[in-house]
């Protein structure tokens, strides 16, 4: 589809809804469009027409960096956003999706089979170091679809030639990041492919930035993964301590009143148990995801929201992987032609 078909129909759209019935619930999308930025904004939706407490409503904006800025459950708002969406980007709210480089990369530079990068966007100042560099970028998208069991968004994102960004990681590639909603929650799913010549080693990452509702303490996490890695000054060295007697264990429910971290833990498979416990409102948010995200970065500041970032990769993978932690950094390879992807589940659950 060229770029002036798509605007067509985002055009034709932007007034309109689509609604299907499926068993129990009614899906829907609507495209509006914000005021201040021109951006587009999707909204899909889950509704139960029996028990409203059931309804899931998600809000992306594609050219905003393909941000779901907002995740509500039965009309209470789980994540934390911007109070005008202009300033979605500064400071980082919603979900942002960090891709190529998940989280820290030392000095914005880093090493892949022999070859040294620069990650220099330009026009910027100083080489990208964190969250990698399409959580700004203005995404495309292509017109929802409404099925039985649930409403798709599909996005996607190209490193080519034509993209200045292209320099700050000379890979071609191409990303798509796809949102479902269903019945009981969303589900975000990836998928790259590689278009060059060469191995594309990447790392991809979802960023929540979760509301505080209530008392702080009644805010809990449980993010049950054996192991932390160790860090200096936020980077991790590339050894796992296990969390067994420590004070990063969080096998267990703990108030996020209680937590000071910014760390990155390990170990992560699909039965992992990584989930947000409201008390205040009875409700649980369980983060599932396929066996790629083997990371989890817990990040509770001293403020009105915290992270649990499901992750590929760890921390300054690409460099990791070059000084041998090949299982510790998690560094994920696509060889030419060929597409790799995984998924995280957002399911909500009612006490």
């Amino acid at each position: 589809m060229t770029r002036i078909s798509l605007i067509i129909i985002i055009v034709l759209l932007l007034a309109g809804c689509e609604n299907r019935k499926g068993d129990n619930m009614r899906y829907s999308y609507c495209i509006s469009q914000d005021s201040t930025t021109g951006w587009n904004i999707i909204q899909l939706n889950a509704e139960n027409p029996a028990d409203s407490t059931k309804n899931i409503s998600i809000k992306v904006v594609p050219h905003g960096g393909n941000n779901m800025f907002s995740f509500t459950a039965g009309g209470r708002e789980l994540i934390k956003g911007p109070e005008e969406l202009i300033n979605l980007l500064n400071p980082k709210r919603g979900n942002p999706i960090l891709y190529p480089t998940p989280n820290r990369v030392v000095n914005g530079r880093f090493e892949f089979l022999g070859e040294s990068y620069t990650m220099q966007v330009p026009g910027e100042e100083n080489p990208r170091t964190i969250h990698g560099l399409v959580w700004d970028a203005p995404w495309e998208f292509s017109e929802p679809e409404v099925h039985e069991n649930g409403v798709i968004l599909a996005t996607w994102y190209e490193f080519s030639e034509d993209n200045p960004r292209f320099q700050a990681f000379p890979f071609f590639n191409t990303i798509r990041v796809t949102y479902t909603v269903f019945d009981s929650g969303v589900r975000i799913a990836y998928e790259v492919k590689n278009n060059d010549k060469k191995p594309l080693g990447f790392g991809f990452a979802v960023h929540p930035f979760w509301q505080v509702i209530g008392d702080k303490s009644s805010n809990k996490i449980q993010v049950a993964l054996p192991y932390h890695m160790e860090a200096a000054e936020k980077i991790p060295t590339g050894k796992l301590e296990p969390v067994e007697g420590t004070d990063w264990n969080l096998y267990d429910p703990t108030p996020v009143s209680e937590l000071d971290l910014d760390d990155v833990y390990y170990g992560a498979t699909p039965e992992s148990v990584v989930r947000v416990i409201y008390e205040s409102i009875g409700l649980e948010l369980q983060q599932k995801a396929t066996a790629d995200f083997s990371h989890v970065v817990v990040y509770t500041p001293d403020t009105d929201f915290f992270c649990i970032e499901n992750q590929t990769c760890s921390t300054n993978a690409h460099n990791l992987y070059a000084q041998g932690f090949k299982k510790e950094s998690h560094l994920q390879i696509v060889q030419p032609g060929k597409t790799t992807g995984g998924h995280v589940e957002y399911t909500v659950v009612k006490k």
